[in-house]
Order: structure tokens, then sequence, then C-alpha cells
């Protein structure tokens, strides 16, 4: 089959300008007061925002661009980000005119790593940094023999010498704290199909030597459409986001590694996922949700243990959201 068409449903899947910008001294989280990036779109672009003892601080925008998918470094002092052109008709995620950049945690000194075309990719997206900042793992899509795909691709810090893990069709990479393995989303034994309720979740070992991905093996075996997995802090449990067919109802569930079972963390009526991440000690899980007739994107997080879910950022109307929160 030509796997063409499935890049064009996955796609819900211009160079250096002045930011304006708000400057905040760089924080890290305590006990009681677990910091978050996101973005939203309030202003009619995409702005990053960090969510600071129940307020929220601006630390970049730009009119004619939208900001999106915040990732700190391991060390707290840079941030992963994507731009693109401000489009009101496209709130988030514009993987096709998606440009990769850097700032310090603060909202300063925000540069271009990987433009829009760079390396002959017709897109980039969820980016993720190694355990000691050296190296980026993300997704991108290639043209190919088989067509446009997606491709498992790392590289340095710079986002320069690019290399892909593997030839498998692969999205939502993630790694584990250790970065011995990697978490992503892709067709069984990748055989590609229009049906996107067969894409399941997998992992692999990452071989930091070669950079390359062994021993892929399947988790998970449901009816469900599955992205946004995410190691917790003991790489013991993967949190995921398993929705239905069109993504409109999709819930919150955890794969145990050592019982090797699915469990359901969160079934509601609701649109559950985005870039979920854990709390530092792995007792709640952060995500965005949208409600489509109830309210716009929120921020919400779920504690583990009561299952009791709380919605830290909602919007007074229905005319923006709230994405990606990234804890640290």
């Amino acid at each position: 089959m030509n796997p063409k068409p499935i890049y064009l449903i996955l796609a819900l899947f211009c160079l250096a300008c002045s930011e304006d910008k708000q400057v905040f001294p760089p924080q890290t989280s305590t006990e009681n007061n677990q910091l978050f990036l996101y973005s939203s779109d309030r202003s009619g672009h995409n702005e990053l925002f960090r969510f600071d003892k129940g307020e929220e601080l601006l630390i970049l925008s730009n009119p004619s661009y939208d900001y999106w998918w915040p990732k700190v470094s391991p060390d707290k002092s840079k941030v992963l980000f994507y731009r693109s052109v401000a489009n009101p008709d496209k709130n988030h995620d514009d993987y096709v005119n998606a440009e990769l950049m850097v700032m310090d945690i603060d909202g300063t000194d925000s540069k271009v790593l990987i433009s829009i075309g760079q390396y002959g990719w017709l897109g980039q997206g969820v980016c993720r940094w190694n355990k000691d900042g050296t190296k980026i793992l993300m997704a991108t899509v290639q043209n190919t023999d088989f067509g446009e795909q997606w491709r498992l691709v790392i590289t340095d810090a710079a986002g320069s010498n690019p290399k892909n893990l593997s030839d498998w069709w692969i999205i939502d990479p993630n790694f584990s704290t250790t970065n011995e393995e990697i978490v992503f989303i892709a067709f069984p034994n990748n055989e590609l199909t229009f049906d996107l309720t067969k894409l399941e979740l997998h992992k692999a070992d990452y071989d930091a030597v070669d950079d390359t991905i062994v021993n892929i093996e399947r988790l998970t075996s449901n009816e469900t459409r599955d992205h946004d997995p995410s190691f917790d802090p003991d790489d013991s449990k993967i949190v995921f986001s398993a929705g239905n067919r069109d993504y409109t109802d999709v819930d919150i569930a955890i794969y145990d590694i050592g019982e090797q079972i699915e469990t359901e963390v969160l079934n509601d009526s609701g649109s559950n996922g985005g870039s979920i991440c854990w709390s530092l000690k792995g007792e709640e899980i952060y995500f965005h949700s949208l409600n489509l007739a109830k309210h716009p994107f929120q921020i919400k997080k779920v504690d583990l243990d009561s299952k009791n879910v709380k919605s830290l950022l909602k919007s007074s109307s229905n005319d923006f959201g709230y994405f990606h929160p990234e804890t640290y």
C-alpha cells in the first residue's frame, strides 16, 4: 500500500526574528510547588507560559509565531520547543511548518536549531532531551522508498548530525530515565494500515554508541488508538493516551512493565493526553484535556492513588485553550 495518506491523516499529530518576552528568574520545583511550562493561544497565537504557585507567567510571545511543546533540559537551564508561523485556524502542533528551537529557561536567547525543510524533512515534532542534555530525540517526516513516513531520529544538542534510529514508521518517542530504552508508538511488525486503532505501545533497547534501537517489543494489544507515552521516574510504568479512532474520546492508561498489564487511570467523555508527564515523585500525572461539549483545552492532573482529577488551568470562555504541560 502507499503509506503517504497515513502521514496526511496523522499530520494532526521564516527564520530568526526578535521575540517579545517577559523575563523571570529560573526556578525548580519543590515538594510543595510543582512548576510546569505550557502553551496557550489566548492571544490568538500560541505563547509559552510558566505556572508557578498558582500564577501564570508569560515566558515567550510574538504575534507572528505559534510556540508549543516546551521540554526542559536535564540541568533545568534550557528549553526545547517548536515554532511555526502563527495560524489562527491551527491551534498547535503544526508539524509540517515547525522549526525546532532552544532558549534559556527564563525565555531569553531563543534560537533556531532545525529550520523548516532542513535535512530534507517534510515535518518534525515531539522532541525530547537525553538524560545529560547532549542529544535530542524526535520524530520527523521523510521521503522513503515507500513514500512519506515518520522516522525516529536523534541529533546532537545543536540539532546537528541527525541519524535515523530505525527504518520503522514511528511516532511519539520518549526516553526512559536511564536512556537505556525508548518507548514509542508504531503499528505492530511495522505493518502500516489506515486503522489507527492498530497503533500500539512499543519499547526498544537504545544503543547510545551506535545510535540504533534493538529488541523492539510490542507492549499493548488493545482496541484503542495509543499515543503520548512517558516513563515514570523509576522506569517501572509507562503512561499513555488511549483513544477511539477519531481521537474524540481519549482516556489515560498506564502500562506496568513488570506485571505486563494495562490499567485505566482516567475514563471520561473528554480527549485527554498531549505531552503527558509525571510529577517529580511519580505520584501524579499531568496532561491537557478537551471536552467540546463543556470547555476548551484545560491542563489537569490526576492522583494515582485516589484517582482524583484536578483542573489546574481552565479558560473562562471557549475561545482559547491550554496545551502540553511540562513539569520540572
